[in-house]
Formats: structure tokens, C-alpha cells, sequence
């Protein structure tokens, strides 16, 4: 009697395991590819619109500065020769003005006097910023191919550089999954 207990007891857990397996194909479907980036439309310096999405299947940077920051005018050249050391066939670069009252002139200007390599986008209301819970600037974001985010780095000084450099080989070297 004990045996043939047994032997119902396994076929109820076999018929709910089955039940739950095909239950799951129905409700568990994957959502498909995931990234990280921002939806939003972004406004250029020059009044163009970007959307993150068109950088997927590069490694994209992101570095979030302001006008007054200091350590974010220290950044630039390191920035700046990091780009000149990387492919741009494989890579975006792409600052995030957080200033939320200077006239686009003022961050036009900022611009060229810190010699700024590549493009800005603006970020006047923080959208950006709080999407990526930005705490500190100068911030450095770092999104592989498939937009997914594999570095953060808060401040950047020149001896940081050659580790971003190895880390970029690494990053071109990631295929899409």
C-alpha cells in the first residue's frame, strides 16, 4: 500500500511539473533584447535631435559635464585622447551638458575653449542625468554594442587614461549578442 502511495504521489508531481512547464511557454515569454538607453529625444548644441539608439551596435561614451565643474574642464584632454586612440568606426563619443540655465552660447563657447573633441548633447532639465542616477560630475557612462552599460567612472584625471584604453579593446571587441 505504501508503494502504490508512492507511485500516485510521482504521478502528481510529474503532471504538475508538466502543467507548470506548459503554463510557463504561454506567460513566460522573454522580452526580447534589452538595453540601456534613454529613449527620449536628445537636443544637440547645434539644435539637432540624437536618440541613443541610433549609437547601438558601437561603444558608446557618455560625458556628463557643466560649464562651472571644474574637474569636468580636467577631464576634457584625457577624454579627448582617448578618442583619438580608438576607432570610430567602433566608437561614439558624446558629452551631456547638465547646465540648466547657461544660453547655448555660453556652452558653445565652453566648448571650444576646452578644446571638446566631440559633440555635445543637452540635458537641461536633468532627464538624462536622473535616468542614469548620475550623482557627481564629471561623470563617464560607458554602453557596449548592444547598449547595455559596462562602465561608470565618476572624475578623470590623465594617469586614467591607459586604462581606459586597455578596457577599450576589450569593449571593440564584444560582438552584439
Amino acid at each position: 500500500m505504501n508503494s502504490n502511495r508512492m507511485t500516485q504521489t510521482l504521478r502528481h508531481v510529474k503532471s504538475s511539473f508538466y502543467l507548470i512547464f506548459l503554463l510557463s511557454l504561454f506567460f513566460c515569454k522573454p522580452e526580447g533584447e534589452q538595453n540601456d538607453f534613454y529613449t527620449g529625444p536628445l537636443t544637440t548644441v547645434g539644435g539637432d535631435v540624437e536618440r541613443l539608439e541610433s549609437f547601438q551596435g558601437k561603444v558608446l561614451v557618455l560625458d556628463f559635464w557643466a560649464t562651472w565643474c571644474e574637474p569636468c574642464a580636467k577631464a576634457v584632454p584625457t577624454i579627448n585622447q582617448w578618442k583619438s586612440s580608438v576607432s570610430e568606426k567602433d566608437f561614439v563619443f558624446r558629452g551631456i551638458n547638465t547646465d540648466t540655465s547657461e544660453p547655448i552660447e555660453k556652452i558653445k563657447k565652453d566648448m571650444e575653449r576646452l578644446k571638446m573633441s566631440y559633440p555635445t548633447l543637452l540635458d537641461k532639465d536633468w532627464k538624462l542625468t536622473d535616468f542614469y542616477h548620475v550623482e557627481g560630475i564629471p561623470c563617464l557612462l560607458v554602453f557596449d554594442r548592444s547598449g547595455k552599460i559596462v562602465y561608470r567612472q565618476y572624475g578623470l584625471v590623465g594617469s586614467d587614461l591607459s586604462g581606459l584604453v586597455i578596457r577599450s579593446h576589450v569593449w571593440a571587441a564584444s560582438e552584439l549578442p
